[in-house]
C-alpha cells in the first residue's frame, strides 16, 4: 500500500511539472524552433530554467506539508524531443566555513564528523583558511580538500566531500532522527538530453523555492 501511495505521489509530481513546462513553452516566444541546432544550448537553458522554477514554486506552495515522498527520486519528463529528468534530495552536508571560527563550539559539529571518519588533522584546515574569504562554490571546495590531502597525506579527506558544503548552515540543528524535522534546504539536479546534446544543473534551494546556489555544464 505505501508503494503505491508513493508511486502516485511519484506521477503526480512527473504530471505537474511536465504541464506546466509545457505550458511555458506555449506561451513564451522563447522556445526556439526546435530544428535550428545553432540554439540548442539556450533550448537547454530554457528547460533546466524551467523546471527548476516549477519545483521552486512546488516548495513555496507546499510549506505546510511533508514532501519527503517526493525527495531521492528520479522523475523522467518529455517535452518534445527533450528528455528531462529531475531529483530533489535533503541539503544535509556540514559547512567547512564553521572551521574558521575562533569558537570550537561552532565547529565541534563537522570536527566530531571528520574524527568519526579517522581524520583529525583540523588544525590544517584551519589554518589554511585563516584569514581568506569563505569557500563559495565546489570548485573552491574541491581545491581546498586537494590541498589539505598534499599537507596531511591523508587521502581519505577526498571521500568525505560529498557530506561537506559552504552555505550558511550549520548540520547539528537538524542532526536528529526525527522524521517530522524542518527542511531548511533542498538540493536540485536537472537533466537534460536534447537534440545530441546534454546538460545538467545543480541548484541549492531553500525551503521557500528560492536559490541560493547554482552551477550548470555541458557535454
Amino acid at each position: 500500500m505505501k508503494k503505491s501511495i508513493v508511486l502516485l505521489i511519484s506521477l503526480f509530481f512527473i504530471a505537474a511539472v511536465s504541464l506546466l513546462i509545457i505550458q511555458n513553452l506555449k506561451d513564451t516566444d522563447s522556445y526556439i524552433n526546435e530544428q535550428n541546432s545553432k540554439f540548442t544550448k539556450t533550448q537547454i537553458m530554457f528547460l533546466l530554467n524551467n523546471a527548476k522554477d516549477e519545483v521552486s514554486k512546488i516548495l513555496s506552495k507546499n510549506q505546510e506539508n511533508d514532501i519527503s515522498s517526493y525527495l531521492d527520486i528520479d522523475y523522467p519528463i518529455v517535452v518534445k524531443d527533450a528528455k528531462i529528468i529531475v531529483k530533489l534530495k535533503e541539503y544535509d552536508k556540514y559547512n567547512i566555513n564553521l572551521l574558521k571560527s575562533k569558537d570550537e563550539k561552532d565547529y565541534e559539529s563537522i570536527k566530531k564528523f571528520f574524527e568519526d571518519n579517522s581524520v583529525y588533522d583540523i588544525e590544517t584546515f584551519r589554518y589554511l583558511m585563516k584569514d581568506k574569504q569563505d569557500i563559495k562554490n565546489y570548485k573552491q571546495l574541491d581545491d581546498l580538500l586537494v590541498t589539505v590531502t598534499k599537507e596531511s597525506s591523508d587521502k581519505r579527506i577526498l571521500d568525505l566531500k560529498n557530506y561537506l558544503g559552504f552555505i550558511k548552515f550549520d548540520k547539528k540543528d537538524t542532526d536528529t532522527n526525527d522524521e517530522k524535522k524542518e527542511i531548511l534546504f533542498y538540493e536540485l539536479f536537472v537533466k537534460v538530453d536534447y537534440i545530441k546534446q546534454f546538460a545538467k544543473a545543480y541548484y541549492i534551494l531553500n525551503k521557500n523555492g528560492g536559490v541560493e546556489y547554482f552551477e550548470l555544464s555541458f557535454k
